[in-house]
């Protein structure tokens, strides 16, 4: 299997910071070796008061603490080679108004792609907007799901998995379990309009 090469997002980097972000390797060493490798995520009441204490952005320590969830949960994703076939999938489950469809499935020599698509079931014309989670798909102890990307805007989002080895091109029997972790929504600061003619 191809893994795909890590590229760091700047070819810059301050030397002052060596030393601390030693340290900083050194405290996650510590967290992993504490929490038995299953650290879980602080009460969004400790991320806002460590937020205040130490002057961070609260919605980024929620992302930080996020991707410590475990170290275990990071894998190097692998490049899907040799394109074969799609494969149409079409299974929907509806939960809470959320609707979840596994739509289809790439199949390559070395891994298959699934693709899932969550849609606000609701008749409002604005409301129900899909907010920040986190997502994640698994299917049986011997496939390895890695996330692959997703977009969306408004009342849908479509998600897309790596799955290694590739699945049978016969899903019926294959169970996708797909799990939607919110995430603490940023606070934004609104400001009421009043209506008014003004001369500039």
């Amino acid at each position: 299997m191809n893994a795909m090469p890590f590229h760091p997002p700047t070819d810059y980097y301050c030397q002052e910071l060596a030393p601390l972000d030693e340290e900083i390797c050194s405290l996650l060493a510590k967290r992993k070796e504490l929490s038995n490798q299953n650290p879980g995520f602080p009460d969004p009441d400790l991320i806002a008061q460590w937020s205040k204490a130490f002057g961070l952005k609260e919605y980024w320590l929620s992302i930080v603490f996020a991707h410590l969830l475990s170290e275990e949960r990071i894998h190097i994703p692998v490049e899907p080679v040799e394109f074969l076939k799609f494969i149409p999938v079409l299974r929907s489950v509806t939960v809470d108004k959320l609707s979840h469809t596994v739509t289809y499935l790439k199949q390559y020599s070395n891994a298959s792609i699934v693709y899932i698509e969550t849609e606000v079931i609701t008749s409002e014309p604005f409301g129900g907007h899909l907010g920040h989670a986190m997502f994640e798909l698994s299917i049986a102890p011997e496939y390895l799901c890695t996330p692959n990307g997703g977009g969306g805007s408004g009342k849908t989002m479509q998600h897309s998995f790596v799955v290694t080895p590739p699945l049978p091109d016969d899903v019926s029997e294959v169970e996708f379990h797909f799990r939607v972790k919110p995430l603490p929504e940023p606070e934004f600061q609104r400001v009421l309009l009043k209506e008014i003619a003004v001369t500039i």
